[in-house]
């Protein structure tokens, strides 16, 4: 299953949940970037030498990404310098290809799934909401876990996110022509799931006949 869409759309969270629902693996390609761009950090090495970083991407270990750790703000800001070099995307996009094999199913979320990654994946959804509404749940998100974040700053942050991932060359965020396109701007996470998991039986009925 492929699931696409902006940053804090809901996707992440919501393709843990599926995963979870129907006993899938789960991979969430993102981190496989931010995994890079720390083996990058951690060993003081220039964030633009192309050929480091797909060095780096060639070792990533997508069974031992660590959540937590790679969601520190300044590792986001470095795994997006380093997720525009095509021999880094090449790399990791074969791994993640590798990945979407493993059986009984796994549920991949990122930018370029249904695109790119698994064009041939028999679910595919594109998960979106307002970029007010993602500031606000980027913002809420921060709040509960005892950090401190201006409102105003996140929604400039994802929005000029959003310009980046949208307007690069290769592999730009886009939702696959046969994606699902679904919009949690007014719908809270058990609400998002229960929609999206309707679309998905949808999608599994129409790909068995």
């Amino acid at each position: 299953m492929a699931i696409d869409g902006p940053a804090a759309s809901g996707k992440g969270t919501l393709a843990r949940r599926i995963a979870e629902a129907y006993g899938y693996h789960h991979l969430d390609t993102g981190l496989t970037y931010r995994a890079v761009a720390k083996a990058l950090m951690d060993q003081n090495m220039p964030l633009d030498d192309e050929f480091l970083a797909e060095k780096a991407a060639r070792t990533v270990d997508l069974s031992k990404l660590d959540r937590t750790l790679l969601s520190a703000h300044d590792v986001g800001e470095a795994a997006s310098r380093v997720a525009v070099m095509p021999a880094v995307r090449r790399a990791l996009v074969a791994a993640q290809q590798g990945f979407a094999m493993r059986s009984p199913g796994a549920v991949l979320d990122g930018r370029d799934i249904g695109t790119v990654v698994c064009p041939d994946a028999p679910v595919k959804l594109y998960i979106t909401a307002s970029p007010e509404a993602r500031a606000r749940r980027r913002y809420d998100e921060i709040k509960s876990n005892g950090g401190g974040a201006q409102y105003e700053e996140i929604l400039e942050d994802l929005t000029r996110r959003d310009a980046r991932d949208m307007g690069r060359t290769d592999s730009p965020l886009k939702p696959a022509a046969d994606a699902h396109l679904l919009d949690t701007t007014e719908m809270d996470i058990e609400t998002a799931f229960l929609n999206a998991k309707t679309l998905i039986d949808q999608a599994l009925a129409k790909s068995k006949h």
